[in-house]
């Protein structure tokens, strides 16, 4: 239940953000992430990967497993931040560290999220 509640908050992020970012690319960039969210979902949930605190995946251990699609998934989204930095006058930095937020605060329990320190923790 609460992978699916998660997965709700992560495509309604993912949603609000792409509102944002009227003028980019934003139908296939939603698609594309659309279509990576499961397997991004089970890589949390495995603890393989985590939210950042600079609003992208990251690999908390040393297993690497589909790291082309998290490279595809971190650039999808600094198209987005980059974009709304943009719109909104800001830099990227800070367009990409209120994103951390926001993720880091909704993501599930069990997965792992990186503190502003840097250090990984659990949630």
């Amino acid at each position: 239940m609460r992978i699916k509640q998660w997965a709700l908050y992560t495509i309604i992020g993912i949603a609000a953000v792409l509102t944002l970012a009227d003028s980019v690319p934003a139908q296939g960039i939603k698609e594309r992430m659309k279509e990576r969210l499961p397997v991004i979902a089970q890589l949390k949930t495995q603890g393989i990967v985590g939210e950042n605190n600079r609003g992208y995946l990251d690999f908390v251990g040393n297993e690497k497993t589909h790291e082309a699609l998290i490279a595809q998934e971190n650039q999808d989204r600094k198209t987005v931040y980059a974009h709304i930095a943009k719109q909104q006058n800001t830099s990227l930095s800070v367009v990409e560290k209120n994103r951390a937020l926001q993720l880091i605060e909704r993501a599930a329990p069990g997965t792992y999220v990186q503190m502003p320190d840097g250090t990984w923790v659990q949630k």
